[in-house]
């Protein structure tokens, strides 16, 4: 991995993570329930959406009687359990000033981060399964077919509607308990419009230190 990756922060926040190493992960659902007016949240964060352009549908086997259903198609992961890091492939002053950052962290090498991430996990006995799942977020249509991708939930977490594709996301994340098991997903049918409130408890995060990282960053300033 030879291209460079991005962070867009507060100056505050740069300091440490260049200095530090700090590198926070938020759980799927803090970004779920984040408000924002759509830049960084996402309703449908941690959950794979389906719904075809002329709707779902059911056949009666005894009439063949197609009867449409006033629902969409969803397979969430477990959110609580799943935490990502997110970056992008990008440096702009428009991505800056959409994430209201005056700070752009270019990270050189890539490969040498996730190396130290994985380090910072060994040294975290709560972190059971150390796989670290990372690369480009894939971003989709709801009408495009799931194939597979509903019962992976390390492929949900990388993966959001094609609304945010101005992003250029890249994420690195890992699981607890077990969050990226196969099937380890709720499936459900969910009526036209209806969302889940956003709660108002805290959501998990990690804090990883990785030490200082700054012979592999460049600091841009807008």
């Amino acid at each position: 991995m030879k291209q460079s990756l991005f962070r867009y922060m507060t100056a505050e926040h740069a300091e440490r993570f260049v200095r530090r190493g700090e590198m926070l992960f938020r759980s799927l659902s803090y970004f779920r329930d984040y408000e924002d007016e759509g830049i960084r949240s996402d309703e449908f964060e941690g959950t794979r959406l389906h719904l075809p352009v002329d709707g779902l549908k059911v056949t009666k086997v005894s009439t063949g009687e197609v009867i449409p259903l006033p629902y969409t198609f969803e397979s969430t992961a477990k959110e609580d359990d799943i935490f990502v890091s997110c970056l992008s492939t990008t440096c702009s002053e428009f991505l800056a000033e959409k994430f209201n950052a005056k700070i752009c962290i270019e990270i050189h090498e890539p490969i040498r981060l996730l190396a130290l991430i994985r380090d910072a996990l060994a040294r975290r006995p709560s972190v059971k399964n150390k796989h670290l799942e990372y690369g480009p977020v894939k971003y989709y249509e709801p009408h495009e077919p799931p194939i597979v991708d509903w019962a992976l939930p390390e492929k949900i977490a990388l993966s959001k509607l094609a609304k945010y594709s101005w992003q250029s996301e890249y994420r690195i994340a890992f699981a607890i308990n077990g969050a990226f098991n196969v099937e380890k997903v709720q499936v459900q049918l969910v009526p036209f419009g209806e969302r889940r409130k956003p709660r108002s408890t805290d959501h998990p995060k990690q804090l990883l230190k990785l030490g200082n990282i700054s012979k592999l960053c460049t600091v841009h300033q807008f």
